[in-house]
């Protein structure tokens, strides 16, 4: 019997980062599980990455369909015309994209409710009630962030019937970077946030914090929350190629981070004790190297100087998504931070899950929470406490000797990291939807 799907993602391919790999891989995934699988995005927005190289894993049988969408950074893109290259970084090439991106998210909160992409609604919900009609839908599931997605669901679900599941990437009133600024805000989004828990047939969530946090916020109903995991695809790992003069351009200790710096994780929280280690003499001068794969802002580079870092920190700028795997493939210790603050025990960055495909040692820094259970459970690496700046410069100096003395200890539990691949949590994905469908028949 023919199932059909249809995902609502706002970040999907040709934009690239991490915020669309759960959708494409849900996509490239389902097919096999059964599912005749279309996806509802919109035409290209101005976005900080590009990645056409993505466009390739979309499986033909795979149907994408575009609106059009009001929101700021669709507009931008609509006036400003042209092609974007294959892989760019747009907030370096275009400096004023740079400006209204800080500048969307400084009013985001205030102007606009769910958020600033809340001028997709309408376009996506008339296209998507269409998608669910004509190909005769099964089941419609939404991914946020933007929260956008889920109003456009509820809005399809009001007008066709459908089954609807509501996934979330990141909480909605629980997170810590969209605080409402003031009582009406967060009244309103409030109200929206448990009308699509109330009103979805069944909700998922990255971890099991956001999940708690989401079935604790409706208080009743816990059974439909579910827990699938943002994953690695094996297929993106394991083929490794030529070694690049950049990638092997000495034996130094090289520790690589993939992704960006946001607002609330100061570069120098990893770069301050990586700098002491090497003043002191704990770190032999240029024997080791910090790798920046990813978009950054000036204050990364600034920080770099401010330390006196030149010659121990490269940075990538933004890569296709494969030339990102490759530096996680070869790097010695990849690293993962995480600010301390509000909601940060929610946060497991999805790049955590391919360090974990990589089969490199991992070091998580950062305070007690999702991130490092999900280390020390399956055993890939170690932590250190980000408030604590001598503990971090003792782990890089640790993990610098044990490199240098044979090798990083690295004993991974593989059946359990081969359970959060991309093809496992799809298939367990799809049980979850065929029980929704089953029970209203």
């Amino acid at each position: 019997m023919s199932k059909r799907i249809l995902i609502v993602s706002y970040y999907f391919p040709p934009l690239g980062g991490v915020g669309v790999f759960r959708a494409l891989k849900l996509a490239r995934h389902l097919p096999d599980l059964g599912w005749e699988t279309h996806v509802l995005t919109l035409e290209p927005p101005q976005y900080y990455c590009i990645d056409h190289t993505l466009l390739d894993q979309i499986p033909e049988s795979v149907t994408v369909h575009r609106s059009e969408s009001l929101d700021p950074f669709r507009l931008y893109r609509r006036i400003k015309g042209g092609e974007v290259a294959s892989v760019e970084d747009a907030t370096a090439s275009d400096p004023l994209f740079g400006a209204l991106t800080r500048f969307a998210k400084s009013v985001n909160t205030w102007l606009f409710v769910p958020d600033n992409k809340v001028g997709w609604r309408g376009p996506a919900a008339r296209l998507g009630t269409r998608i669910v009609r004509e190909r005769a839908i099964d089941l419609v599931y939404t991914i946020n962030v933007p929260q956008t997605s889920h109003l456009i669901g509820r809005d399809i679900r009001k007008r066709t019937g459908v089954s609807w599941v509501a996934d979330f990437r990141d909480a909605w009133t629980a997170n810590p970077d969209l605080v409402p600024p003031t009582p009406f805000h967060k009244a309103r989004q409030t109200a929206l946030e448990r009308d699509v828990l109330d009103r979805a047939d069944a909700v998922t969530a990255v971890n099991d914090t956001i999940r708690d946090l989401l079935a604790d916020s409706l208080g009743h109903d816990r059974e439909k929350f579910l827990t699938i995991h943002n994953g690695f695809d094996p297929d993106d790992f394991g083929t490794k190629g030529p070694v690049t003069e950049r990638e092997n351009r000495d034996d130094r200790f090289t520790m690589v981070f993939v992704g960006t710096f946001h607002k609330r994780t100061d570069p120098r929280l990893l770069l301050r004790p990586y700098a002491n280690a090497i003043r002191s003499g704990r770190i032999e001068t240029r024997t080791s190297r910090l790798v920046v794969v990813g978009a950054q802002s000036a204050r990364t580079r600034e920080a770099v100087s401010e330390l006196g870092l030149g010659d121990h920190v490269d940075f990538t700028g933004f890569l296709a998504h494969r030339a990102s795997v490759r530096w996680m493939e070869r790097a010695d210790l990849v690293l993962q931070l995480i600010a301390e603050g509000p909601g940060a025990e929610q946060i497991v960055s999805g790049k955590l899950y391919e360090y974990l495909a990589a089969r490199t040692p991992v070091l998580t820094i950062g305070p007690p929470g999702e991130a490092r259970t999900l280390v020390d459970r399956l055993g890939v690496g170690s932590h250190a406490d980000v408030g604590d700046p001598a503990a971090i410069e003792n782990a890089l100096v640790s993990l610098a000797e044990s490199h240098r003395s044979g090798g990083i200890p690295y004993a991974p539990d593989t059946a359990a990291i081969a359970a959060l691949s991309f093809p496992e949590q799809t298939a367990l994905l799809s049980s979850h939807f065929d029980r929704i469908l089953a029970e209203k028949r």
